[in-house]
């Protein structure tokens, strides 16, 4: 596990989506999301974020999937695992637009110097 800043080039731009509650017509509440971005994060910035390997997705064990290397470069799978050293505020059920995917994040951990952060795709 990564638990040093990584070099700005390593870092990933997004997009963040922030979830918002709002009720519908019969007064329940639902999820919504913004058309624009809350915050929009360049590759190699300080914001961006330093997407690993998966770990575990749960205590049973690690999984394959993620971004894997292959002869044409970083292939994404479904779901990612990052790093992020800036102050962002981010929480479960936000979405992430990472280049052409858009990701919903599952878990936010807070460790030493860094948030880990774990996102399943979902578009």
């Amino acid at each position: 596990m990564l638990t040093r800043e990584t070099p700005l080039c390593w870092r990933r731009g997004f997009s963040l989506y922030r979830r918002r509650l709002e009720q519908d017509a019969y007064g329940e509440e639902k999820a919504v999301y913004p058309e624009t971005p809350d915050v929009t994060a360049e590759d190699g910035t300080e914001e961006g974020i330093c997407f690993q390997y998966v770990q575990a997705w749960q205590s049973s064990g690690r999984l394959t999937s993620g971004w894997k290397s292959g002869e044409q470069g970083e292939q994404p799978s479904g779901v990612l695992e990052g790093r992020l050293f800036s102050d962002l505020e981010i929480a479960p059920f936000d979405r992430l637009r990472i280049g052409e995917g858009l990701y919903e994040v599952r878990s936010v951990q807070q460790w030493p110097g860094h948030r880990k952060l774990l996102a399943q795709q979902i578009e």
